[in-house]
């Protein structure tokens, strides 16, 4: 029986993607400008957000339907509203228009059944049957595997937290809060454990009788891998494998401890940080279902020397411009090749001590450059 379960192939696990969820807001316009650079156009600004609007179509204190970058629009809605630029695909998308930034689509309340009902704060989303693009997971990021079904998963091998747009929560952070800022690395979702074996299956008993109480798991954010082919060894033919090796991370994380990172490199994203090959950036560490604060996260990671994600800010909010830190160039990148520079996807900003939030749950949002998402080339296998 051991060497039958010995030879089974590496498990790959292709879950539900599950990014940062969509909220299709009724919020007020805020602010009003004149395009600058077009007579017959305004920028209308909700929620943090600036997009670009006809000319009067609305005035502050407005209640309008916010939708998002990477909302999919029903071709109903986009035939109501003639939104030509949206038939091929229906994507919002971030856009620049005569040299000024768009960050999503305004529309109006005639959409709704019940438009004098419309509340400020209510979500939309499924009334109007608006979704989240959900971005292709790469096939060249998964090697090869069998797919078996999710009763294979170890149930305790957590996805990372799904973060929001500080955008949407300004209100989240207060000025006086420590916190750390660092560099959002465009890459591939990267995680490894060490965990009880999920026992509650007969697969699960017998290789824990043969195997041990721990296995070593590791993956993406919606793939979980195993023991692999005796032939291949034991991390398989794919980026995922390839980390878990270089760091030798089945033998350095301790039982209960998750790891989380990024994968960044030549032929993961089009950001490819000036590299020939790839490598990893941590930024946070599980215990037993915790979050580790910042401290212990990097002493988890410096005992153990591994790679950690650029830091921009640690301190106080209110010392730094989250503006300024979003935008300019990687420091991945710098650090590579001082003469070449490319653009900084973003910044995440998380609390030092670990907290919860009514709003967002986990205390942790990004914020992303918007010349990035203005940039036509970009991908997302998360």
């Amino acid at each position: 029986m051991a060497e039958k379960l010995l030879k089974k192939n590496t498990i790959d696990l292709q879950e539900e993607i599950v990014m940062s969820s969509l909220i299709v807001e009724v919020c007020k316009v805020i602010k009003i400008e004149k395009h600058p650079n077009a007579d017959k156009l305004d920028i209308a600004t909700v929620k943090g957000w600036s997009c670009i609007v006809g000319k009067d179509n609305y005035k502050v204190g407005d209640l309008v339907i916010y939708c998002p970058p990477d909302s999919i629009i029903p071709d109903s809605i986009i035939d109501q509203y003639k939104l030509e630029f949206l038939k091929k695909n229906g994507r919002v998308e971030t856009i620049k228009l005569r040299k000024y930034i768009s960050q999503g689509l305004i529309l109006d309340l005639s959409c709704l059944d019940n438009p004098t009902r419309a509340e400020e704060g209510q979500d939309v989303g499924k009334i109007l049957n608006i979704i989240k693009y959900e971005p292709p997971v790469s096939c060249n990021l998964q090697g090869k595997g069998k797919k078996p079904t999710k009763k294979k998963a170890n149930p305790l091998f957590d996805k990372y937290t799904d973060i929001e747009n500080i955008k949407n929560y300004n209100t989240v952070f207060k000025e006086d809060d420590e916190v750390v800022i660092t560099e959002k690395i465009h890459g591939t979702n990267f995680r490894a454990g060490n965990l009880l074996r999920y026992k509650n299956n007969l697969l699960g008993k017998i290789m824990s009788f043969f195997f041990g109480k721990y296995e070593f798991v590791y993956g993406s954010h919606n793939v979980q891998k195993r023991v692999a082919n005796v032939k291949m060894g034991f991390y398989g033919e794919d980026v995922y494998g390839k980390i878990a090796k270089k760091y030798n991370l089945k033998k350095i994380i301790p039982e209960d401890y998750i790891l989380y990172g990024e994968i960044y490199g030549k032929g993961i994203q089009e950001l490819e940080y000036e590299m020939k090959d790839i490598d990893v950036v941590f930024f946070d560490v599980k215990y037993k279902g915790e979050y580790l604060d910042w401290s212990e996260f990097l002493m988890f990671c410096s005992c153990r020397v591994l790679p950690i994600v650029p830091v921009l800010h640690i301190g106080r909010l209110g010392d730094k411009d989250i503006k300024k830190l979003t935008e300019g160039c990687s420091i991945l990148s710098f650090r590579r090749n001082m003469m070449k520079e490319q653009i900084r996807e973003g910044c995440v900003v998380k609390s030092i001590i670990e907290e919860n939030n009514h709003r967002v749950g986990r205390k942790i949002l990004k914020s992303i450059n918007t010349e990035y998402l203005c940039s036509k080339n970009r991908t997302e296998f998360k």
